[in-house]
């Protein structure tokens, strides 16, 4: 640690890096790198989003089809026929748990968007020097 500590109140910086210019070759290449980010960015935005719309598509199916299994279950329980009521609650089971998967992957899927829009946010008004 002692070592350390001298080495760098040791340390002079150099002068002929104290007064260097920014390179036009550096500058551009760093411009397109943030170019590149910010598009990068856009475009994890807008395929989160269509990530969610189709997350949300596939749960309205799937609540769908889990209604439709309890109108069977009722239609099947009115009917006295066990086996018929048997099998809607277990596909209503699997639809309802599906739906609370694609739910929670929607819900995701807005936290991710809403992180990327705050780095877009913040990246995009930087500004280069």
């Amino acid at each position: 640690m002692v070592e350390l500590n001298y080495l760098f109140t040791q340390f002079e910086p150099r002068s002929d890096l104290e007064n260097a210019q920014p390179d036009d070759k550096n500058v551009e290449a760093l411009a397109d790198t943030w170019s590149h980010y910010l598009k990068t960015l856009h475009e994890a935005i807008a395929e989160l989003n269509t990530a969610k719309q189709m997350a949300q598509r596939d749960y309205e199916k799937v609540q769908a089809l889990a209604i439709a299994c309890e109108k069977q279950m009722q239609i099947a329980l009115s009917n006295s026929n066990e086996e018929q009521v048997r099998q809607a609650l277990a596909y209503k089971q699997i639809y309802t748990a599906r739906a609370r998967q694609l739910k929670t992957l929607m819900e995701r899927h807005v936290i991710h968007i809403s992180t990327l829009k705050s780095q877009l946010a913040f990246w995009g008004n930087q500004v280069l020097t």
